[in-house]
């Protein structure tokens, strides 16, 4: 097992799919997609907080829709309760999860895959 947060969980979701059109040697697809498959499922976990953390710190309309900054970037939170959901929203992102080791190395991926430094820093956590 390898024990990762969830942030780096995120990362991988956000980066991990650069491989999916690449032909890969069927060791490093087969290890990849297992690894993919797991973080999926805890990145399901993560949504789901997330969107309670949301929930609960959130300002929301007359409507009960969440309020969002006047550029739409950002949530608006209650007033009084920003350190309390930031406090909420670190513990979530540093949360470990067990992930199955599948053994799966850099050798795995061939010397002529290509890909930027974020994508090879989202697969690291799950490399021997």
């Amino acid at each position: 097992m390898v024990s990762v947060t969830m942030d780096q969980i995120i990362a991988f979701r956000n980066n991990g799919d650069f491989f999916a059109d690449t032909v890969l040697p069927l060791k490093a697809a087969y290890k990849l997609n297992k690894i993919k498959k797991a973080v999926e499922k805890e990145g399901e976990f993560y949504t789901e907080k997330f969107q309670e953390i949301v929930a609960t710190y959130a300002k929301h309309d007359d409507n009960g829709n969440v309020v969002f900054s006047d550029d739409g970037s950002q949530i608006m939170i209650k007033e009084g309760m920003v350190d309390e959901c930031n406090q909420a929203l670190t513990d979530l992102q540093e949360l470990e999860v067990e992930i199955e080791n599948y053994g799966f190395s850099l050798e795995d991926l061939g010397e002529d895959l290509e890909c930027t430094p974020d994508e090879l820093e989202a697969l690291m956590p799950f490399m021997e």
